[in-house]
């Protein structure tokens, strides 16, 4: 028979505490065995007396020295030996008799169920400030973690025991910890209506304002401190393309990793995505791209749509010209294409997104130079801006022909005319010429301008001024840099009567071209 442990944080609760002891310990539950553990948070009137009096009944924990309500729960959870765990708060805001609803949404190991007070039939009156913080810290959730959730923070919250230890000890922003750590681990929410009898400071509420502003400190600072995309798209289209990236023979799955042939095992993440990659090679990756300047662009790119709002403003490239969107002129509608070096952004549904770092729509983590398809299995290849940041551009090139199909297209861009940019690092430039070569085996059907002639010149005036009057300071170089972009950035537009000129190309700050594999 399962078991449910319910946890009672009680601090100086001796006026509501006995009504709310005799409806726990009332409380049936058809199949279900209920564990009762109340932590006394060092209380100083007569909750001690009262929970004396329940001995046998519940199990009885005191701090000597009050911690906060998280530190009580925390406590109560290391004791604990249910299946399934719910706080319940020592005030009566919250009806002991909603408990069983909210258990028979409890479906898997994987969920956890929050009674919304904001589902509830009967409209909310009254207390606007405590629930218009509650909508704030709601939205930022939201918003921060990818999820549609009405009511974060509702003291009634049912979980699995494989999550408990994702709660921390700490005060009333333990909760939300709780809340935003599960979310970044996998586990699902589910909100079920509850009721609520809110009550006052003067009737023992010991909530503040300021508990809220540390609730909102914490939560940017988990979301700043776990670089992770918590939504990928799983990938459908390519299960059976997807293969030992080292032998290029299909890989087995077994529970959460991907088997090769000689028992080397990739991990698969909490969204079905896998990374085909070594585990140095993930950790050194992951540590280059959460490492100075590139931990604020990492960062920025788990907002697709804010990180390329903030690009497409403030650099003074122009890239609206010319993109791997163009491949599609030459492939059927609908047509496989894979995208090496994707980050955060979708170009269309039927891309399927592979890169280093598990970024936003990133399908597939792997490495460029050891690309996880079979020979000649994929029909459509596009990589942007990708070959100068990696050390060896041929073993690349030579993966992405490699599984490209005969008779399929490949599209792909490169700085020429453009200062060095590190993300995390860069190595290389490259003319028309260049860019060709580096095909030499296949047909190019297409070359010409991605980004042209005034975008470089707008670049390479704003390194050259924050270098100039940085007055040597390599601090201060790169922000003044960047404020020069921001100013100059939006001449990058004068390019369109530029780019297309015969040329160009000779000046251009980014070149593509368009390859046919024809054996």
């Amino acid at each position: 028979m399962p078991k449910l442990s319910i946890i009672i944080p009680i601090y100086n609760e001796e006026r509501t505490l006995p009504e709310l002891l005799q409806k726990v310990i009332g409380l049936k539950i058809p199949n279900w065995q209920i564990e009762i553990i109340a932590v006394d948070d060092a209380s100083k009137d007569t909750t001690p007396d009262i929970l004396a009096q329940h001995q046998g009944k519940i199990t009885v924990i005191r701090n000597t020295e009050n911690a906060g309500k998280g530190s009580a729960v925390k406590k109560g959870l290391t004791v604990a030996t249910g299946d399934f765990l719910i706080i319940q708060d020592a005030d009566l805001e919250y009806e002991p008799r909603e408990i069983p609803a909210l258990l028979n949404q409890a479906v898997d190991e994987k969920t956890l169920v929050y009674g919304s007070r904001n589902l509830h039939h009967e409209k909310r009156r009254g207390f606007f400030v405590q629930r218009a913080g509650v909508w704030v810290i709601t939205k930022l959730i939201n918003t921060l973690y990818f999820v549609t959730l009405t009511d974060v923070w509702t003291g009634y919250k049912l979980f699995p025991a494989q999550a408990k230890n994702l709660f921390v000890a700490g005060k009333f922003e333990s909760e939300l910890i709780f809340t935003v750590r599960a979310i970044r681990s996998g586990f699902r929410i589910v909100e079920h209506p509850i009721s609520h009898t809110p009550r006052s400071v003067e009737e023992g509420k010991k909530i503040r304002y300021r508990d809220g502003i540390q609730a909102i400190i914490e939560i940017l600072k988990d979301r700043f401190g776990n670089l992770r995309k918590t939504a990928a798209t799983e990938v459908k289209d390519t299960k059976n393309l997807i293969v030992d990236p080292e032998e290029h023979f299909p890989l087995k799955r077994e529970g959460n990793f991907l088997i090769a042939r000689n028992g080397k095992k990739y991990s698969i993440d909490d969204v079905s995505r896998p990374f085909l990659m070594s585990e140095k090679l993930v950790a050194d990756f992951r540590e280059e791209h959460e490492s100075g300047i590139n931990w604020l662009k990492s960062f920025l790119k788990q907002f697709p749509r804010l990180y390329y709002a903030v690009w497409h403003f403030a650099c003074p490239v122009l890239m609206l010209v010319n993109g791997p969107r163009r491949i599609r002129k030459y492939i059927p509608s609908g047509t496989l294409i894979v995208d090496v070096g994707s980050g955060p952004e979708r170009l269309g549904a039927e891309f399927v997104n592979v890169d280093i770092f598990p970024f936003p729509e990133v399908d597939i983590v792997a490495d460029a130079a050891a690309l996880p398809f079979a020979d000649g299995s994929i029909p459509a290849v596009v990589s942007e801006s990708v070959l100068e940041h990696v050390a060896d551009p041929n073993t690349v090139v030579s993966e992405m022909v490699r599984i490209l199909k005969k008779g399929g297209y490949l599209y792909t861009s490169a700085p020429f005319i453009h200062p060095y940019h590190a993300s995390p690092d860069d190595f290389n430039r490259w003319t028309i010429s260049g860019l060709k070569h580096l095909f030499k085996d296949m047909e190019i059907v297409e070359s010409g301008v991605r980004s042209g002639p005034l975008s470089a010149l707008i670049m390479f005036l704003a390194y050259w001024f924050g270098v100039i009057l940085s007055f040597g300071s390599r601090k201060a170089a790169p922000f003044i840099t960047h404020l020069l972009m921001v100013v100059m950035g939006p001449l990058k537009f004068l390019d369109f009567l530029f780019y297309w000129m015969p040329g160009a190309d000779a000046v251009a700050t980014h070149l593509y071209v368009i390859a046919k594999k024809v054996r």
